[in-house]
């Protein structure tokens, strides 16, 4: 690739790295204002609980689809220049999405009670039956992330990211407005109506996002389109593989948790959303990665396709050591300030920053998860990475029930994470086995580097932590922010420094490219 084709992917997972940044912060201020309103219990409990059916559909008839088959098929074609094939696939592929999805939230409205039953059965009736009037909201909502889905994969596959980067931040900013303005009326079901909204929300910004490129969209279900053909071949094993995925998640979050004391289920969805704050970006590395792997692939030059993708592994590793090290010093720090407001308590606090600690052990291998997978779909191989996953759900399934009734959430939250240690291992291996080019070697130094810096760095902020102490009569807010700020801050400098004592390429080629990207600003602004 040429260096400004270097660039424009630099700058690409820049923009798609800043934007799900903002994203996970209003994720984080959604779920602030859900805990403040109603803490940690079997309300909190049952809305959790309403997304597992919706985003279960979500992921296994459109989710996998999008970055495994949608997204290269349509590159395939935009290299081609064959305008014509991209929109009438794009249009198809939309119809497709439309009735087919549709069709099974109709049915899933249809049997919610009976669905719940089986995903909650800790749950006692009048439970069960509110869970599910929540599940039919949250599953019209579901339709619109579909057709985004489609929008947002045509998007990506042109290279396009402003209605990509802007509908999320419009859709989170929109359950936190109309949760709050609708929650005295509605209770926590203000919260399933303000999905409801955000989904419509970003579908309109996606629409906009599309028309920019100019589409030429047809009422058509084409069935002998070779396209929607290939990505329905493509689709098939990533969608069960999806619902492996989904189904070890569930064991681990909702299933087993509901067995656990009240609050539990609501405990493992916060510890897991924060630890997803460096895995996002490995997966915004990754969405901006894949058309150009893609192009890379159907060359057949496995050298630069593992060059490219070794560099991106060790970027995430070069983040996630740290920030698994920095979340197990300071995670009880960390969701306090998120969290603990309203009629979220001190004691909700503990709880959750028990699976915090154990979810983090995970980051590294979830976040080389997200660059992995899709190097497997840019060579068009989801075959693999389905076989592999049924070796991790047996795993992780063994795990689950093993670790989860006598450790409780302490337990299934280490399960997950050493599931995905499984997982990644096998990815790597496999497909080194498939391009014929080693990379694993290469990531071993900066996995030691990175490793003994974050460890040094952890033991940094531990005894800074012990020491600092700002004014007890400062407001509580005020005083563990301003603490928590200057921690973070001294666990990125001594990392950063750390990480210039051992000569790490990772440090130079970070520095480098946000010297570049100043730069260029100044000078525009100039």
């Amino acid at each position: 690739m040429t260096e400004r084709a270097t660039m424009g992917l630099v700058r690409s997972a820049v923009i798609m790295s800043v934007s799900a940044a903002l994203s996970r912060v209003l994720g984080f201020l959604r779920n602030t204002a859900i805990s403040a309103q109603f803490g940690q219990n079997q309300l909190a409990d049952m809305l959790n609980t309403a997304f597992v059916i919706p985003d279960t559909i979500y992921l296994i008839l459109v989710g996998g689809g999008i970055s495994s088959a949608f997204i290269p098929v349509l590159t395939g074609y935009l290299t081609e220049r064959n305008e014509k094939a991209v929109w009438n696939t794009v249009s198809t592929a939309f119809n497709l999405v439309l009735l087919v999805v549709g069709l099974a939230i109709v049915m899933a409205m249809l049997a919610a009670p009976l669905l719940v039953r089986l995903i909650a059965p800790g749950f006692n009736l009048e439970q069960v039956a509110y869970t599910a009037y929540l599940t039919r909201i949250v599953l019209v909502a579901i339709l619109f992330h579909c057709l985004n889905g489609v929008l947002m994969g045509t998007e990506y596959a042109y290279q396009s990211f402003i209605g990509t980067a802007i509908g999320p931040l419009v859709y989170n900013a929109a359950i936190i407005v109309f949760g709050l303005a609708l929650s005295p009326k509605h209770s926590i079901a203000a919260f399933a109506i303000s999905t409801l909204i955000g989904a419509i929300l970003n579908f309109m910004i996606q629409v906009w996002g599309v028309w920019r490129l100019r589409p030429r969209y047809l009422l058509i279900l084409d069935w002998q389109n070779s396209g929607i053909r290939r990505i329905l071949k493509l689709m098939l094993p990533v969608a069960i593989g999806l619902s492996i995925t989904q189904l070890n998640l569930f064991f681990n979050q909702t299933f087993i948790a509901s067995l656990l004391p009240r609050g539990s289920i609501n405990a493992l969805l916060l510890s897991s959303r924060v630890v997803m704050v460096p895995i996002a970006f490995a997966a915004a590395i990754g969405i901006a990665l894949l058309p150009a792997l893609s192009r890379i692939a159907a060359q057949k030059d496995y050298a630069s396709f593992t060059h490219y993708l070794a560099g991106s592994l060790r970027t995430i590793i070069f983040i996630s050591l740290p920030a698994t090290v920095g979340l197990i010093v300071l995670g009880q720090q960390v969701i306090s300030i998120l969290f603990q407001h309203g009629r979220f308590t001190s004691s909700d606090t503990l709880v959750t920053t028990e699976a915090l600690v154990f979810y983090a052990l995970g980051i590294v291998a979830y976040g080389a998860y997200e660059i992995i997978s899709r190097a497997f779909y840019a060579i068009q191989d989801t075959v693999t990475p389905l076989k592999i996953g049924l070796v991790t759900l047996a795993v992780g399934t063994s795990l689950n029930f093993t670790l989860g009734p006598f450790f409780g959430i302490r337990g299934l939250a280490l399960a997950y994470s050493l599931a995905g240690f499984v997982n990644i291992t096998l990815l790597i291996h496999y497909l080194q086995k498939k391009v014929q080019t080693p990379f694993a070697r290469q990531l071993l130094g900066t996995i030691i580097k990175s490793l003994l810096a974050a460890l040094i760095m952890g033991f940094v902020v531990y005894f800074t932590n012990n020491f600092l102490a700002l004014p007890s009569t400062w407001p509580r807010l005020l005083r563990e922010g301003l603490e928590l700020v200057l921690l973070i801050s001294t666990g990125i400098v001594s990392y950063g420094f750390l990480a210039w004592l051992f000569k790490m390429e990772e440090l130079t080629l970070m520095l480098t490219t946000i010297r570049r990207r100043l730069c260029r600003s100044h000078s525009a602004a100039a």
